[in-house]
């Protein structure tokens, strides 16, 4: 009986697996922790913090709204310094103003909305330390 099954599968050729009993694949997520996930939520760190970005000036001036992502060491696979930390822009203030660490891509706030930037630390405010 054996043999006979076998020369049945040998002249089936080889078998499909069977389809999936269930709908598509949950969302794929970046891991490479340089996108933003549309929930608000960091999905390495966790960090949800809402935060005011600011520049120097006297006193040091409000251009941003956005959220800070403090656990970060990286902003497109660029260590952060000591002093600085990972931001995402949701809300522009001043388009005009320059931001304090500029790269090749962005100079001005208003080229930053919805993009992940270091940050100066002494420069984020959280929301719940200022009311805006």
């Amino acid at each position: 009986m054996q043999s006979q099954f076998q020369s049945q599968m040998q002249s089936q050729g080889p078998a499909l697996p069977p389809e999936p009993e269930f709908g598509p694949s949950a969302a794929r997520v970046s891991t490479k922790g340089s996108c933003v996930d549309p929930s608000g939520n960091d999905l390495d760190t966790g960090d949800l913090d809402k935060c005011g970005l600011y520049i120097e000036e006297n006193p040091p001036h409000l251009v941003a709204l956005g959220r800070v992502f403090e656990r970060s060491t990286t902003v497109h696979n660029i260590s952060l310094l000591h002093d600085q930390v990972k931001v995402s822009v949701e809300e522009v203030k001043d388009a005009d103003a320059l931001i304090p660490v500029p790269t090749d891509e962005v100079i001005l706030v208003g080229q930053t909305l919805n993009t992940f930037l270091a940050w100066p630390t002494h420069l984020v405010k959280h929301l719940s330390d200022k009311v805006f």
